[in-house]
């Protein structure tokens, strides 16, 4: 009975100690779990094939750490010369690097407004890349996307005034208005042609059906 109750009162302690173990290490999980992870950043430049710049284009970039180390996905849009950044986990070493995916959804276009005609293009970005983001931040990197003409629409542009003072403005004729214009000038042209030509027949006629001077009419 003595034994039993020596063996009740070294428990208690004990049990309290793993409480407190426990208590610490629930506390010290959470606290790491609430740290914000490392990240670094990935900047690049989106072009085309030319080397322009696309400006306005919707990226996702992927980063996976296989084989079961994590996938994340960073929405970004490209700025106007073509830029873009995202900070990216941490991942990757040069045994084991990380994979970096930089894509455009299935159907991204992108309209390019000029002076008299804007063009729709598609665009298609499909970049892979093998990173180690938890040695080194990478150097910016240069993108370059798939374009495609889907259609293109051109028109009159407007042309401002000489008077500043109003806020009227002159457009500027397409090409068929100045054939228009032209063919126009030459139906003035035969207005009095075909008058004159009106005159002459009318004369030759009566000068035809008027009796010849000599000739005899029969009875």
């Amino acid at each position: 009975m003595g034994l039993s109750y020596r063996s009740i009162r070294a428990a208690g302690p004990a049990l309290l100690v793993a409480l407190a173990v426990g208590t610490g290490g629930m506390t010290g999980m959470a606290s790491a779990l609430a740290v914000d992870p490392v990240t670094v950043p990935l900047a690049g430049f989106l072009v085309d094939g030319s080397g322009t710049p696309l400006g306005g284009v919707h990226l996702t970039i992927v980063e996976e750490l296989p084989p079961d180390g994590g996938i994340a996905a960073f929405p970004v849009t490209t700025a106007g010369d073509g830029s873009f950044r995202a900070d990216l986990y941490a991942w990757g070493t040069t045994q084991a690097p990380a994979t970096v995916t930089i894509q455009t959804g299935p159907d991204e276009e992108l309209e390019v407004i000029g002076d008299t005609c804007s063009r729709t293009w598609s665009v298609a970005v499909s970049d892979l890349r093998q990173l180690a983001l938890a040695e080194a931040a990478p150097e910016p990197i240069t993108v370059t996307a798939t374009t495609t003409l889907l259609g293109e629409v051109c028109g009159t542009t407007g042309t401002p005034g000489g008077n500043t003072g109003g806020g009227s403005s002159h457009l500027t004729p397409p090409p068929t208005d100045v054939r228009l214009a032209r063919n126009g000038a030459g139906s003035e042209r035969l207005g009095p042609a075909l008058t004159i030509g009106f005159v002459l027949g009318l004369v030759l006629t009566t000068a035809f059906l008027l009796p010849r001077p000599g000739s005899r009419r029969r009875d």
